[in-house]
């Protein structure tokens, strides 16, 4: 009878240790995915307002140089608007593969982890050595 409770003691303790290292893994793997998914989304942040400030200038100059060519302001106005009507509504038609996919993607790798295989052998391996270390 002391054997089965020798073994007993020996596996909760095993798997005790087991559960302390997963769950100090999955803090260290939730630290690194926010630090990783923020500075992502600081970096498209940036990204993003210098783009709107360049696509600005670029829009101001092309209506500049629509309106020498045609004489009127607001027409080349309203075809820079259409220009920009009409990239809108290609980046909605394109917006699950361009972005969903993209955060999809993204989330997965900083929330995904090991194999579950990998989880068997470390705690078939922590088993063993607890088991080594009683005997």
């Amino acid at each position: 009878m002391d054997d089965g409770r020798n073994i007993l003691n020996v596996l909760s303790s095993a798997v005790n240790e087991y559960l302390s290292q997963r769950t100090d893994d999955l803090r260290k793997n939730i630290v690194t995915g926010l630090s990783v998914g923020f500075s992502r989304a600081l970096a498209i942040l940036v990204i993003t307002m210098l783009m709107l400030i360049v696509l600005g200038v670029f829009a101001y100059a092309f209506i500049v140089l629509i309106e020498e060519a045609i004489g009127s302001l607001s027409g080349a106005a309203f075809i820079v608007g259409g220009i920009y009507l009409i990239a809108v509504a290609v980046l909605f038609l394109l917006r699950k593969r361009l972005f969903l996919n993209m955060f999809t993607n993204l989330f997965t790798g900083i929330i995904g982890g090991e194999d579950s295989a990998d989880n068997w052998k470390k705690l078939l391996l922590m088993v063993v050595k607890n088991i080594r270390a009683s005997l």
